[in-house]
């Protein structure tokens, strides 16, 4: 089974005021209610304020249709693969080449969580994990692109970017699939999509989540 869902960028603050502004739209018809929620958002700074609507706004329903997937031939796997290789730091610049390539309408972007992470005890083998993985896709190298993270909390998560519009492919070739949760990211390339997006392919401080990333793989 897979979940479609926009995985959270906000922090806590963030995440309070969210709730407070979805509560405003369940009780716009209730006065009092709109009064105590206008009232406990005025305790955020303005920041706050306006990223939160910006999150909203990307996640709310906004009139305009999803990007629908309609085939075709997708990327060129190996040419992205080798720019990603050979930037020297992954950084805006670098994300905006992916942005440049990536189409909704032949294409789709995933993220990988390990479930059985609480039962890691080893770094060394934690990192295995990745590399068993990435042995075992090996026979779809040219349909995909993928980064995982191994982190100091022995935590395993990653990022894959698919010509066509799910992971099936990779399901078939490799059966260690089944021992993570995959979710889709976007398919609407919005700000918050594309913050997800680079949190996982050019990770700031060498940390993901607050975490700091022991080791990357790439495929």
């Amino acid at each position: 089974t897979t979940i479609t869902h926009q995985p959270s960028t906000l922090s806590p603050q963030h995440k309070k005021l969210v709730c407070l502004l979805l509560h405003k739209v369940c009780y716009y018809n209730s006065a009092n209610k709109n009064n105590i929620i206008l009232k406990m958002a005025e305790e955020f700074s303005q920041e706050v304020k306006t990223e939160a609507r910006q999150f909203m706004s990307d996640v709310l329903p906004s009139g305009e249709p999803e990007p629908t997937y309609v085939g075709g031939d997708g990327v060129d796997m190996a040419a992205w693969k080798s720019t990603y290789a050979a930037a020297s730091s992954k950084d805006a610049a670098l994300m905006e080449k992916f942005w440049q390539i990536y189409d909704p309408s032949s294409t789709s972007i995933w993220t990988m969580a390990y479930d059985e992470a609480d039962s890691n005890e080893e770094l060394a083998e934690t990192i295995e994990i990745a590399t068993e993985f990435m042995k075992k896709t090996e026979s779809i190298k040219d349909h995909c692109f993928g980064v995982i993270h191994t982190l100091e909390s022995l935590e395993v998560e990653g990022l894959w970017f698919f010509n066509g519009p799910d992971p099936e492919e990779l399901f078939g070739a490799n059966d260690d699939t089944s021992w993570f949760t995959w979710a889709q990211v976007g398919p609407k390339p919005n700000e918050h999509v594309k913050k997800a997006v680079a949190k996982m392919l050019a990770p700031e401080d060498g940390k993901l989540n607050g975490k700091l990333i022991k080791d990357t793989q790439t495929f």
